[in-house]
């Protein structure tokens, strides 16, 4: 059955790189002033992160470039947009700092697992997933503000949004943290000694320590 969906396997790539686009879109929008264009970019995107998700299930498609560049794409637009609120004065510095160290670790931990060639996949984990969702409503929502009648509970709404948004960056970064320290020093004990493996038993010992 998954044959006749083959000539669109191509949709969720294509989200995915409308999505890394969208990035330096948004920021251009917000340094020229253009906050309505800029919130319906952000709408924009968050769709597209849905539909890139939901049309890979559908289709039963996981492939190296989704599972490469859609965290990528992710990462970009959440910077993006982030950098340009600073700019124009929405958010703080602090998170910013907070919410880009932690894209850069897993980013570079990532990349490291994946020269170890550890068999590992580095697939977003639940609170990764919350954290996510946060940004981009934090973003839509400081976007949104000037779009509506002004009203007192603002200033609250966004202060926790910011601090929901602090405390599930630095609870996922504080996750993946632990997973690239655990294949850090498992692979300081153990290395495997070049070579063809498919004659060894099961408690085959050709490893040689560093």
């Amino acid at each position: 059955m998954l044959a006749n969906f083959r000539p669109y396997f191509w949709i969720p790539q294509a989200l995915t790189g409308l999505r890394l686009l969208a990035g330096p879109f948004v920021l251009w929008a917000l340094l020229a002033n253009h906050a309505t264009l800029a919130f319906w970019l952000v709408c924009f995107a968050s769709l597209t992160d849905w539909l890139d998700g939901a049309s890979a299930r559908f289709l039963g498609i996981e492939s190296e470039f989704g599972r490469t560049f859609d965290p990528i794409a992710d990462k970009v637009f959440v910077t993006c947009v982030c950098v340009g609120l600073f700019v124009i004065g929405k958010l703080p510095f602090w998170l910013i700092s907070i919410v880009v160290f932690r894209d850069l670790l897993i980013v570079l931990g990532g990349l490291w697992i994946k020269k170890k060639k550890i068999p590992y996949t580095l697939n977003p984990i639940r609170i990764s997933k919350y954290n996510t969702g946060l940004q981009m409503s934090l973003v839509g929502w400081l976007l949104l503000i000037p779009l509506l009648p002004p009203l007192n509970f603002y200033p609250l709404f966004s202060s926790a949004l910011i601090y929901g948004t602090l405390a599930t960056t630095l609870l996922s970064g504080f996750v993946y943290a632990k997973i690239f320290v655990h294949f850090y020093r498992a692979s300081k004990f153990f290395q495997v000694v070049p070579g063809n493996h498919t004659h060894c038993s099961d408690q085959c010992r050709h490893h040689s320590q560093p």
